[in-house]
């Protein structure tokens, strides 16, 4: 159950807004709204805004973007709450998020658009373009130092967006989110300044698919299997973080392990899968150790 405090930071209000639709719903209004939404990706997702007191699904002015159960894969939405909330408590800046269920009971997870800006009735668009849309090629081709690269060249305070870019692909590699190519990487602008967006898409692919066959879905390294430590702080001298930097923040979220198994713990997880998840989180973990 929510609190009033993440009820008002979600929806500007302490009540949850109701919603009317039902899993086998969701399909059925993507696909009356496509083509007059740009929300992608492989589960039926849609545009969401909050209408009186209900969520009602819209073509246009939408603030959240509703991501519900899945016939391919299991408990993905209860996966992606866990790894985001996870996330936000080793302090990464995330998109707001709540796991909520449907009408027939389903889980689904409800994530607040960062792009999107109420002013009174309005709804403000502000700047935002993901790693392929500045990069260009597929979504999984490429590097994550030619996106660091693309940080540097663009944010405002670019040493600041590179250690939250090492963190975010450290945090990804340790709960096996094989999936994270261009698209999971955006640049946000608000006035003048342009920084890494909040996190979004934080899911343990390797949880949801267990014979996925890399560890990273862009190169590190040159490489997307067998990363280990001494990757991560190669990784840190060459997008040029400050000596000492990454081995403390590879430390860091090594220590931080009791707290993410709590968390999984305190999870919709099943317990199967809580078990798995944690199998997952230790062993990469284990290969953090750096060799002096």
């Amino acid at each position: 159950m929510a609190s009033r405090r993440e009820l008002r930071a979600m929806f500007g209000r302490t009540k949850l807004p109701g919603i009317d639709l039902c899993l086998a719903d969701v399909a059925t209004e993507a696909r009356r709204l496509a083509g007059k939404m740009s929300v992608s990706g492989v589960q039926p997702k849609l545009s969401m805004a909050v209408q009186g007191d209900r969520l009602v699904a819209v073509a246009e002015r939408g603030q959240y973007i509703l991501k519900p159960q899945t016939n391919d894969f299991a408990q993905l939405p209860e996966n992606e709450a866990l790894c985001m909330t996870v996330a936000a408590e080793w302090g990464i800046p995330t998109a707001r998020n709540m796991l909520i269920h449907l009408k027939d009971g389903s889980p689904a997870l409800l994530v607040r658009r960062f792009d999107r800006v109420r002013r009174g009735r309005r709804v403000n668009k502000l700047h935002c373009e993901h790693m392929q849309q500045i990069l260009g090629a597929d979504k999984y081709e490429g590097s994550h130092e030619a996106v660091a690269k693309a940080i540097a060249r663009h944010c405002t305070f670019p040493r600041v967006e590179l250690q939250r870019f090492f963190e975010l692909t450290l945090f990804n590699f340790v709960i096996g989110n094989g999936d994270a190519h261009k698209k999971n990487f955006s640049l946000l602008t608000r006035g003048d300044d342009t920084a890494l967006s909040p996190a979004y898409d934080l899911v343990s692919s390797r949880l949801a698919l267990p014979s996925e066959d890399t560890e990273l879905a862009l190169a590190l390294n040159g490489r997307r299997n067998q990363i280990m430590g001494q990757d991560f702080v190669r990784f840190g001298k060459t997008i040029g973080l400050r000596a000492g930097v990454a081995e403390e923040r590879i430390e860091s979220l090594t220590r931080f392990l009791p707290q993410v198994h709590k968390a999984t713990e305190q999870s919709h997880l099943t317990a199967e899968r809580q078990e798995q998840l944690m199998e997952i989180v230790t062993g990469r973990t284990s290969r953090l150790e750096v060799v002096q």
